[in-house]
């Protein structure tokens, strides 16, 4: 997959269209989540997480990026500088990234990671669910070609517990 094959596509309370494409996958990354994390959905099928969606284009030092891939949806990532799991003086802390099943596995997401690093260099956390071994796998890999110094890895967290109970992995780093 080549970069200019790949737009980030920047969501804003402007931008009402991008917004309703965001909450749609985001209940598709909710369920496919769900596998790890055990997350159930409230009395009208909605996830929790689904309501706190609008920070991210709402508030201050948080962001959300569509993921485009020849002009269709692939995915999205949302980062903040407020969701700090080990360090309060990091930059920035993925809260999710997510490409659909479809473009898994052919470079997107490393470019789309790649190119949001680029993009925002400074110091990052990133949580993993150790469950999730294609996504520990994914970050360990990223970060190895993107970190600048050194990369501190934490495995089961205490201070980043999922919803299951699980102590997550936690990435930190320089890019």
């Amino acid at each position: 997959m080549e970069q200019s094959e790949i737009k980030l596509i920047v969501v804003t309370k402007e931008t009402m269209h991008e917004q309703t494409v965001l909450r749609n996958l985001l209940k598709m990354y909710c369920y496919d989540w769900s596998q790890y994390n055990k997350l159930e959905v409230n009395a009208d099928g909605d996830f929790a997480f689904e309501a706190h969606a609008s920070d991210y284009w709402t508030k201050a030092g948080y962001h959300a990026f569509l993921i485009a891939v020849h002009e269709r949806w692939a995915g999205f990532v949302l980062f903040d500088n407020d969701g700090f799991i080990v360090h309060n003086d990091c930059d920035y802390s993925m809260a999710e990234f997510f490409i659909l099943h479809t473009y898994r596995g052919n470079g997107v997401g490393r470019i789309v990671a790649t190119s949001l690093f680029d993009s925002f260099p400074g110091k990052w956390e990133i949580g993993c669910h150790p469950k999730n071994e294609a996504s520990v796998q994914f970050w360990n890999n990223v970060i190895q070609s993107c970190a600048t110094g050194t990369i501190e890895v934490r495995h089961s967290c205490p201070e980043y517990v999922y919803h299951d109970g699980t102590y997550g992995d936690v990435f930190s780093f320089k890019a």
